[in-house]
Protein backbone atom coordinates (compact mmCIF):
# COMPACT_ATOMS: atom_id res chain seq x y z
CA UNK A 1 0.00 0.00 0.00
CA UNK A 2 1.13 3.52 -0.73
CA UNK A 3 1.04 5.94 2.16
CA UNK A 4 -0.73 9.31 2.05
CA UNK A 5 2.46 11.39 1.79
CA UNK A 6 3.69 9.44 -1.24
CA UNK A 7 0.29 9.76 -2.90
CA UNK A 8 0.26 13.52 -2.33
CA UNK A 9 3.76 13.80 -3.80
CA UNK A 10 2.69 11.67 -6.76
CA UNK A 11 -0.38 13.86 -7.43
CA UNK A 12 1.68 17.06 -7.29
CA UNK A 13 4.21 15.57 -9.72
CA UNK A 14 1.46 14.39 -12.06
CA UNK A 15 -0.26 17.80 -12.07
CA UNK A 16 3.04 19.62 -12.67
CA UNK A 17 3.94 17.27 -15.54
CA UNK A 18 0.48 17.67 -17.09
CA UNK A 19 0.66 21.45 -16.85
CA UNK A 20 4.04 21.50 -18.61
CA UNK A 21 2.85 18.94 -21.18
CA UNK A 22 -0.21 20.98 -22.17
CA UNK A 23 1.91 24.09 -22.80
CA UNK A 24 4.26 22.41 -25.27
CA UNK A 25 1.98 21.83 -28.27
CA UNK A 26 4.82 20.67 -30.50
CA UNK A 27 8.60 20.73 -30.87
CA UNK A 28 10.90 20.30 -33.85
CA UNK A 29 12.98 17.12 -34.02
CA UNK A 30 16.27 17.34 -35.95
CA UNK A 31 16.42 13.53 -36.11
CA UNK A 32 12.99 13.17 -37.69
CA UNK A 33 13.23 16.48 -39.58
CA UNK A 34 9.64 17.15 -38.52
CA UNK A 35 7.50 18.46 -35.70
CA UNK A 36 6.49 16.18 -32.84
CA UNK A 37 3.00 16.88 -31.53
CA UNK A 38 2.26 16.64 -27.82
CA UNK A 39 -1.41 15.62 -27.88
CA UNK A 40 -3.69 13.84 -25.42
CA UNK A 41 -2.42 10.33 -26.36
CA UNK A 42 1.08 11.26 -25.24
CA UNK A 43 -0.08 12.10 -21.74
CA UNK A 44 -2.48 9.15 -21.56
CA UNK A 45 0.04 6.43 -22.48
CA UNK A 46 2.47 7.03 -19.57
CA UNK A 47 -0.49 6.62 -17.18
CA UNK A 48 -2.18 3.60 -18.79
CA UNK A 49 -0.87 0.52 -20.57
CA UNK A 50 -2.05 -0.86 -23.90
CA UNK A 51 -4.85 -2.81 -22.16
CA UNK A 52 -6.19 0.47 -20.73
CA UNK A 53 -5.19 -0.59 -17.22
CA UNK A 54 -3.61 2.03 -15.00
CA UNK A 55 0.15 1.60 -14.61
CA UNK A 56 1.54 1.35 -11.09
CA UNK A 57 2.05 4.68 -9.33
CA UNK A 58 5.81 3.99 -9.27
CA UNK A 59 5.93 3.44 -13.04
CA UNK A 60 3.89 6.61 -13.64
CA UNK A 61 6.08 8.59 -11.26
CA UNK A 62 9.22 7.51 -13.12
CA UNK A 63 7.71 8.68 -16.39
CA UNK A 64 6.62 12.03 -14.92
CA UNK A 65 10.04 12.59 -13.30
CA UNK A 66 11.88 12.24 -16.60
CA UNK A 67 9.36 13.94 -18.87
CA UNK A 68 11.33 17.22 -19.12
CA UNK A 69 14.49 15.27 -19.99
CA UNK A 70 12.58 13.46 -22.76
CA UNK A 71 11.56 16.78 -24.29
CA UNK A 72 15.19 17.97 -24.26
CA UNK A 73 16.38 14.70 -25.82
CA UNK A 74 13.84 15.02 -28.63
CA UNK A 75 14.85 18.65 -29.28
CA UNK A 76 18.57 17.84 -29.42
CA UNK A 77 18.92 14.32 -30.78
CA UNK A 78 20.08 14.05 -34.37
CA UNK A 79 19.86 10.25 -34.64
CA UNK A 80 17.21 7.62 -34.07
CA UNK A 81 18.58 4.87 -31.79
CA UNK A 82 15.65 2.46 -32.00
CA UNK A 83 12.97 1.80 -34.59
CA UNK A 84 9.99 -0.55 -34.57
CA UNK A 85 7.15 -0.99 -37.05
CA UNK A 86 3.94 -3.00 -36.84
CA UNK A 87 0.46 -3.30 -38.33
CA UNK A 88 -2.18 -2.67 -35.67
CA UNK A 89 -5.94 -2.29 -35.44
CA UNK A 90 -7.01 1.34 -35.10
CA UNK A 91 -10.28 2.81 -33.87
CA UNK A 92 -13.60 1.19 -33.10
CA UNK A 93 -15.12 -1.83 -34.79
CA UNK A 94 -17.55 -1.22 -37.64
CA UNK A 95 -20.98 -2.87 -37.92
CA UNK A 96 -19.49 -6.08 -39.24
CA UNK A 97 -17.05 -6.30 -36.31
CA UNK A 98 -13.93 -5.40 -38.28
CA UNK A 99 -11.43 -2.72 -37.37
CA UNK A 100 -9.23 -0.78 -39.76
CA UNK A 101 -5.52 -1.47 -39.58
CA UNK A 102 -2.63 0.88 -40.14
CA UNK A 103 1.12 0.73 -39.98
CA UNK A 104 2.43 2.17 -36.73
CA UNK A 105 6.05 3.20 -36.25
CA UNK A 106 7.88 3.85 -32.99
CA UNK A 107 11.11 5.83 -32.81
CA UNK A 108 13.33 5.63 -29.72
CA UNK A 109 15.84 8.22 -28.57
CA UNK A 110 18.18 7.24 -25.72
CA UNK A 111 20.28 9.51 -23.53
CA UNK A 112 22.24 9.20 -20.31
CA UNK A 113 20.80 11.91 -18.09
CA UNK A 114 22.85 11.21 -14.96
CA UNK A 115 26.08 9.29 -15.37
CA UNK A 116 26.98 9.06 -11.67
CA UNK A 117 23.55 7.60 -10.77
CA UNK A 118 23.47 5.48 -13.96
CA UNK A 119 20.22 6.91 -15.28
CA UNK A 120 19.47 6.49 -18.98
CA UNK A 121 16.07 7.22 -20.44
CA UNK A 122 14.30 6.38 -23.66
CA UNK A 123 12.00 8.97 -25.25
CA UNK A 124 9.49 7.39 -27.63
CA UNK A 125 7.77 9.04 -30.59
CA UNK A 126 5.01 7.27 -32.52
CA UNK A 127 3.57 7.76 -35.99
CA UNK A 128 0.40 6.15 -37.32
CA UNK A 129 0.06 5.72 -41.06
CA UNK A 130 3.69 5.95 -42.23
CA UNK A 131 4.48 9.02 -44.34
CA UNK A 132 0.90 10.31 -44.16
CA UNK A 133 0.90 10.32 -40.35
CA UNK A 134 2.16 12.90 -37.91
CA UNK A 135 4.82 12.23 -35.31
CA UNK A 136 3.53 12.45 -31.76
CA UNK A 137 5.10 12.03 -28.35
CA UNK A 138 4.31 8.58 -27.00
CA UNK A 139 6.27 7.88 -23.83
CA UNK A 140 9.36 8.22 -21.72
CA UNK A 141 10.90 5.46 -19.66
CA UNK A 142 13.96 4.90 -17.56
CA UNK A 143 16.11 2.32 -19.30
CA UNK A 144 18.87 0.31 -17.68
CA UNK A 145 19.69 -3.25 -16.76
CA UNK A 146 20.91 -4.66 -13.45
CA UNK A 147 24.16 -6.50 -12.88
CA UNK A 148 25.04 -7.52 -9.31
CA UNK A 149 22.24 -5.19 -8.12
CA UNK A 150 23.90 -2.19 -9.80
CA UNK A 151 22.47 -0.26 -12.72
CA UNK A 152 24.21 -0.73 -16.05
CA UNK A 153 23.44 1.94 -18.64
CA UNK A 154 25.57 0.73 -21.51
CA UNK A 155 27.30 -2.23 -23.02
CA UNK A 156 29.79 -4.04 -20.82
CA UNK A 157 31.78 -5.06 -23.90
CA UNK A 158 33.69 -1.78 -24.01
CA UNK A 159 34.90 -2.26 -20.44
CA UNK A 160 35.89 -5.86 -21.06
CA UNK A 161 38.32 -5.00 -23.86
Amino acid sequence: MENKIDLEKFNRLKMAAEEIYKKIGYIYSPALKANIIFGSDGFHHPRYDNNRSERSKQAQQNKFLYFNKAVEILKRSTTIQEYRRSIRAIGSRDRSGFRKTKIIEWFGFFAIVNFSKCIRINAIVRRIGEDSGQFHFWSVMPYWSLSNNRRVIGSKRIMDQ
